[in-house]
């Protein structure tokens, strides 16, 4: 479990979070919406130690993550970025395989065994086209399901996903998302993604968080009481009041009225 408590940050001189406070819990999709400058990533990169924050206190399994060495952090955080920046040209499985460095010794690398379960993993996700390719030759779609199969790989407590599914096409977002959820079920891993999309997190999240003016204006489960009624409402605050969610058929469609000028 993932504790986020009261955290504050500010960037060149501007509050970015302030106080945001909530809890990933093992085995649920946690969805943070906002609008571009909200503070998503921000929120992502300041729990794994890449930005300093202000304010607040964060820990894992019980543990403040200020006192885990980076090889205890690695086995509770794992971290999909937007994009690969790695400037060493791995294959797919090479980079999929270091996921397990934290579990290695000092002065060990992923091996024969490691390297078969990333050609697993990447199988898995319907990537197994990627088997020998490398990584700066991927798409940002290729690059993102590597990222993926790396962050299984980790077997971390919980998965930190900044718009994964950005570079993705339709089918492939869906599929993205089914296995991600599916893993965090199948692992009792908590997994918190930055989305721009609100309908996909609501078809594939347990619970949603909307950043607004730096502020957490919404933290709702599915299933609790006037849960729908409150994303709409707050999708209405952040987008803006000509905004009209509806919730249908198990899903959410959104439109927007125009006023006359």
């Amino acid at each position: 479990m993932l504790s986020v408590e009261s955290l504050t940050v500010y960037r060149g001189g501007r509050l970015v979070l302030d106080g945001v406070s909530f809890t990933l819990n093992p085995g649920e999709v946690t969805a943070v919406l906002g609008l571009n400058g909200a503070g998503k990533t921000t929120l992502l990169k300041a729990i794994l130690g890449f930005l300093p924050r202000q304010g607040g206190t964060l820990s894992a399994g019980g543990q403040p993550l200020d006192r885990l060495s980076p090889a205890e952090r690695a086995k509770r955080l794992a971290y999909v970025p937007q994009r690969y920046d790695g400037g060493f040209r791995y294959t797919a499985e090479d980079f999929v395989s270091m996921g397990a460095t934290a579990y290695l010794g000092a002065f060990s690398r992923p091996g024969r065994e490691e390297l078969a379960r990333a050609a697993e993993l990447l199988r898995g996700l319907d990537c197994g086209h990627l088997i020998g390719r490398p990584m700066d030759k991927l798409s940002g779609g290729e690059q993102r399901m590597a990222y993926l199969a790396r962050a299984m790989l980790q077997n971390a407590g919980c998965l930190l996903l900044d718009e994964p599914v950005s570079s993705l096409d339709l089918s492939r977002q869906h599929l993205f998302l089914h296995r991600l959820g599916r893993y965090a079920a199948e692992r009792r891993a908590g997994c918190l993604v930055t989305l721009h999309a609100p309908e996909l997190a609501y078809a594939y999240a347990g619970r949603i968080l909307l950043l607004h003016g730096g502020r957490l204006l919404l933290d709702a489960a599915r299933g609790e009481p006037g849960f729908e009624e409150k994303l709409a409402q707050g999708l209405g605050t952040i987008y803006g009041p000509g905004l009209r969610a509806e919730f249908r058929g198990g899903g959410l469609a959104l439109g927007w009225e125009h006023g006359e000028h």
